[in-house]
């Protein structure tokens, strides 16, 4: 039985298809959708098939697909832990797996040279480094679970290499980038992109932020990450409060020219795509980066966590604060501050002087 979620897509002549979600291939139907496309993984659909999943139903309890049955079941303390983005990131890496290594009994992953067999399907991904890496990430927590169950004597992936190792710490958005962008962006697209600018926060936070959050200098809030574990405060500098504010206008100023019957409150959270429902990382991610593409420009949506550094040295905030706001270390900021903001101002001194010597 493969591990994954099945969608099936249905269409009848004259009426909207419909998409029916099984819990696996052949397994029980635990989610329907009319219209639009298919249906996006997320933690309910992968925790409601994890419900209903069987331990044993042609599954040997000793293969890869047995091992993964195990893990993301109901009853899996550690699977539950996890936060949903996770969760739901393993799925997907979960149904690979088990494609490729479902049948495999446990006792060949008893012996270190399977590894080499794992690094040659992970290299199917070797020209998407980030895929390759989290194919690897996914494999070793199920592997890593098994051995702490008892289940195999190792996990032959530890100390593997990561091949996506790019340092951009110290890349930012700068004015050239926001004007281009700025062009082929939606206006909601474009406000999430304003809004990280304005906050470091990362795409998952960004489309779950909520207004509740919003206090009078700053933002406090408990993420649903790690269980609600993770706590974010972020200073408001004065551009966030203007574009929160601008953000706010616009849905009043829209939401006045509709007419009544069609007016339907908005979601909780401050960012919403043109629907007026609240962004999914994966629906902000594909829109940002088709206005990406046609932009031309090269810069990432994570590249404005250092944008919004810069701001805050602007104004006036330490290395060691940023780095605390940020979770980065301080030697980072630091190149930050060296490569954009200190030279910035060395260039604008020179030109006061420059204007000052011809008056």
């Amino acid at each position: 039985m493969p591990a994954g979620l099945h969608i099936v897509s249905k269409r009848k002549p004259g009426k909207p298809v419909v998409h029916y979600v099984y819990a696996w291939r052949g397994g029980p139907q635990i989610a329907r959708k009319e219209g639009g496309s298919k249906p996006t993984i997320t933690a309910e659909l992968t925790d409601a098939a994890a419900r209903v999943r069987p331990t044993s139903a042609g599954i040997s309890a000793d293969t890869i697909d047995g091992l993964i049955a195990r893990y993301t079941s109901g009853t899996c303390a550690e699977w539950k832990r996890l936060a949903s983005t996770t969760r739901v990131n393993y799925t997907t890496w979960h149904v690979r797996i088990s494609e490729e290594f479902g049948a495999a009994p446990l006792k060949l992953f008893a012996d270190r040279r399977i590894r080499g067999d794992v690094l040659e399907w992970r290299d199917r991904w070797a020209g998407q480094p980030r895929s390759a890496d989290a194919a690897i990430t996914a494999f070793s927590a199920l592997l890593s679970w098994g051995m702490d169950r008892g289940l195999l004597p190792l996990n032959v992936l530890l100390g593997t290499d990561r091949l996506y190792d790019q340092d951009r710490s110290d890349i930012i958005w700068e004015p050239a980038h926001f004007e281009a962008f700025a062009k082929e962006a939606s206006v909601e697209v474009q406000e999430a992109v304003d809004l990280a600018a304005a906050t470091g926060l990362r795409r998952s936070d960004l489309v779950e932020l909520p207004w509740a959050a919003i206090g009078d200098h700053a933002i406090v809030w408990r993420t649903s990450k790690s269980r609600g574990r993770n706590l974010i405060t972020v200073p408001l500098l004065p551009e966030t409060k203007e574009l929160l504010a601008r953000i706010k206008a616009r849905h009043a100023t829209e939401m006045a020219a509709k007419p009544e019957s069609k007016r339907k409150p908005l979601p909780d959270t401050v960012l919403s795509n043109s629907r007026w429902v609240a962004w999914t990382r994966t629906g902000l991610g594909s829109r940002f980066n088709d206005a990406k593409q046609a932009s031309g420009i090269t810069v990432h949506l994570h590249d404005l966590r250092g944008t919004f550094a810069t701001r805050c040295m602007l104004a006036g905030l330490t290395d060691q604060e940023i780095s605390d706001i940020l979770g980065w270390a301080t030697k980072d900021v630091a190149a930050i501050r060296a490569k954009y903001v200190s030279s910035a101002r060395v260039v604008v001194a020179i030109g006061e002087r420059i204007a000052a010597m011809r008056a």
